[in-house]
């Protein structure tokens, strides 16, 4: 019996019971692709690192190395230390490093590439079976992001070129690499055999160091971290520590999960709103049968249940679909983890918890039918037999009276009129719209800062058309002052800005001294965006990034307590502002630093309109070679283009998904209000109003609602988008969204404003025929 009911209600309702279905699905393939994404992005992470031996503290290091003070380090805390390796990369300018076919050098490229022989007791690099890499002389292998950046292939070659000094490789192999995977970390690792490893370093390169360390208990990486930054050795470059390595090969596509949880989010809530209008049509559809069965004896609960068995196998049959779909789909969103980390180990906890979100979705479903199905307990059998319908139609509004109103056209000012006057039932479908335009802004516009040039204020600098940087080298002090004189007399160069970024040690909330970079110069040049605050102008002041002011607990106002020249200094926080480079633990002041201590030097400039940039950066690039110079238009691209190619990804199914909720919503509310207003619409046929009239005050009303919901929608994107954008970006607490006005504010409510008139024309095509069916039966 029940199966001939859900039979014959299909049948009568097949859009509806078929929208339903696939908003239901679309819920469960989010919900469980999801939970896929995040338990693959952990196991595979995991994987990587273990198959890897990943190292739990890494000191970089430029200059001379004392090893038997390392060694000796590591032998007095060898109840912490499992084991240490010192890695020798050999630092090659990119200008003198020719890829594939290509026939520019790598001399615009950011990324800061090394050369390396495979490691003998731990942090291997991996094939892309995850299997460590060994190779024979003439052969290399290249990091996967420079395979993706520039199409290379397997039996391509590299070129090494430098004066009268070359080398050719054949690619063998693309590297997974623990520590520098992702495109925001700028430093790559090239694979050669060790044989080739010699002849390049006697001929070519700056040697630089990774001073690494396994532990027997990780948790125990803050303690030797501070052990080690408290003694003389080795420390001029940036700490390194396991947890930040998994954080940074984890937020390109960890992003990625966050925005699907949140469609996933937003569409089992309009999911919700959408069951809830169709449990509303068929029970208006309804209304008289079920007055007959009440009349008749059945309760009211075998009735309800009678519903429920319905939706209930409906959102079954689709939370089922969902998650069989996930399995085939999940591949477009675990792609980018696949190749950069490989597949992870398959655990009982990674198969059961998408079917769980899949379940989840259900449950929710089941629960809110039944919350829905209670109003059976207010309907009167005599009422219901009497009208045939329910009398929730809601007042008119007050003080609009046609025969007052100067209003042009008449069907217009009745449309706009019935949802003021009804806009308790109309709420519903503006919180749809709402939600399709935040959904539509929020990830487009995220998107769009973070390829904005613009975005170069998150990684904690200012814009400037020309970024150049100088790490440690031989004679460096003598050739950043070169630099920076050769700066000073070119006609081109407008104005410029040098500073240094220095070690210091400052005293953090447990009474300890820990290391902190700090960088040093005029900040007041290119100026950056403080969230509170402002820029460092004394010797006494100092300003922090926002992650590390959280983890010192300090805020503007407060002093710290940092060595300077080997005398504590009390300096007062002047500002906080937002950096997602060098895991977001930054400084900037006003201070006098010693060489010893000095990292790395950086010079910014800007040059006027009508200089060739690629020109003016290919002659830096010679004369103050092995500087790297980056042109600041595609710096942003070149760091975040993993997570940029992600989100374009999610940008564009949230775009169609958004569409697509506007569309199916409102046909489905119209439905229901239709079959609600069929006797209306009739007697208004009866006193002369045509179909055509009727179909324009429909479309009215829907454009009027649509009209609220964008403009709300909007005001939400821009207030409470650039927040939830923040919490994606790791240093990044708060950001101004760089939107394009013609596509965020025109182009995406111009697509609504289509979908949901087309749909409305569509939809009162149906409108004679359910008129007339009414008008018979009465």
């Amino acid at each position: 019996m029940i199966g001939r009911i859900l039979k014959k209600d299909f049948l009568r309702n097949k859009v509806i019971t078929i929208t339903l279905f696939v908003f239901i699905m679309l819920a469960a393939l989010l919900v469980a692709s999801a939970a896929g994404m995040i338990t693959e992005l952990l196991g595979s992470v995991d994987s990587l690192f273990i198959r890897s031996g990943a190292p739990h503290f890494v000191q970089m290091h430029v200059g001379e190395i004392d090893q038997p003070a390392i060694d000796s380090f590591a032998s007095k805390n060898r109840e912490i230390v499992k084991g240490q390796q010192t890695v020798e990369l050999l630092g090659i300018n990119g200008s003198d490093i020719i890829l594939g076919n290509n026939e520019t050098s790598e001399a615009g490229s950011v990324m800061e590439n090394a050369f390396v022989k495979q490691n003998d007791s731990f942090d291997f690099l991996l094939d892309t079976d995850n299997q460590i890499l060994r190779l024979s002389d003439g052969e290399i292998a290249v990091p996967l992001y420079h395979m993706q950046q520039y199409d290379l292939q397997i039996g391509d070659t590299v070129k090494i070129v430098s004066g009268g000094f070359s080398m050719e490789f054949t690619i063998t192999a693309f590297i997974r690499d623990a520590q520098m995977n992702p495109s925001i970390v700028t430093s790559k690792r090239f694979l050669v055999s060790d044989n080739d490893w010699k002849t390049l370093k006697a001929n070519i390169g700056e040697t630089e160091y990774l001073i690494e360390f396994q532990l027997y208990d990780i948790n125990q990486t803050g303690e030797l971290e501070n052990l080690y930054q408290n003694t003389a050795l080795p420390q001029k470059g940036t700490a390194i520590t396991y947890s930040l390595l998994k954080l940074m090969n984890s937020l390109t596509d960890g992003i990625v999960a966050a925005v699907i949880i949140l469609l996933a989010i937003l569409l089992i809530l309009i999911a919700a709103l959408c069951l809830r209008f169709t449990m509303l049509a068929t029970i208006e559809e309804d209304y008289r049968e079920i007055g007959v069965m009440k009349a008749i004896g059945i309760h009211s609960r075998d009735i309800r249940r009678l519903y429920l068995t319905k939706y209930v196998c409906l959102a079954a049959a689709a939370c089922v679909c969902g998650y069989v779909l996930s399995l085939f789909v999940g591949g477009i969103f675990t792609g980018n983890i696949t190749l950069y980390m490989g597949g992870a180990d398959k655990t009982p906890l990674s198969a059961l918890l998408p079917p769980i979100g899949a379940g989840l979705v259900f449950a929710a479903v089941a629960v809110f039918c039944r919350l829905i199905l209670r109003k059976f307990r207010r309907i009167s059998a005599v009422e219901a037999l009497r009208s045939g319908r329910s009398n929730d139609n809601g007042k008119l509004a007050r003080g609009m009276k046609l025969r007052s109103s100067s209003f042009p056209n008449v069907n217009v000012f009745l449309g706009i009129r019935e949802v003021l006057g009804r806009f308790k039932i109309y709420g519903l479908l503006c919180f749809v719209f709402i939600v399709c335009a935040f959904l539509m802004i929020v990830p487009l516009n995220f998107l769009n800062t973070v390829e904005s040039p613009e975005f170069i204020s998150y990684m904690g600098a200012g814009r400037s058309d020309i970024r150049i940087d100088l790490q440690q080298t031989e004679d460096i002090e003598k050739r950043y002052g070169d630099m920076v004189q050769t700066i000073q007399n070119d006609p081109d160069v407008i104005k410029y800005s040098a500073l240094v970024t220095s070690s210091f040690k400052v005293l953090n909330n447990d009474g300890e001294y820990e290391n902190i970079k700090v960088e040093i110069g005029d900040f007041s040049i290119f100026p950056l965006e403080y969230t509170n605050g402002s820029a460092p102008k004394q010797e006494n002041q100092i300003a922090l990034s926002s992650l590390n002011a959280a983890e010192l607990n300090k805020s503007v106002g407060d002093t710290l307590n940092l060595v300077v020249n080997g005398e504590e200094r009390k300096l007062a926080v002047c500002g906080i502002y937002q950096d997602v480079t060098n895991g977001g633990k930054t400084a900037k002041a006003v201070l006098p630093y010693a060489a010893d201590n000095i990292l790395w030097y950086t010079v910014n400039l800007d040059v006027k309109a009508e200089t060739d940039m690629t020109v003016k950066i290919d002659e830096y690039g010679a004369a103050f070679y092995p500087a790297k110079i980056t042109d600041m238009e595609n710096y942003v691209s070149q760091t975040l283009g993993g997570i940029i190619g992600q989100l374009r990804l999610a940008v564009k199914f949230a775009l169609l998904l958004a569409v697509a909720i506007a569309v199916l919503i409102t046909a489905m509310f119209f439905k229901m209000l239709m079959a609600k207003d069929a006797a209306g619409i009739s007697i208004m046929r009866s006193i002369g109003f045509s179909y055509g009239n009727i179909r324009t005050q429909y479309i009215t009303r829907a454009l009027s609602v649509l009209l609220i919901g964008v403009i709300v929608g909007t005001v939400a994107a821009v207030t409470l988008g650039p927040g939830l954008a923040g919490a994606l970006l790791t240093g990044a607490s708060r950001i101004s969204f760089v939107g394009n006005p013609l596509v965020s504010y025109v182009l995406c409510p111009g697509s609504l404003i289509a979908a949901v008139t087309i749909t409305m024309m569509i939809s009162c095509v149906t409108m004679k025929k359910t008129s007339s069916l009414i008008m018979t039966a009465e």
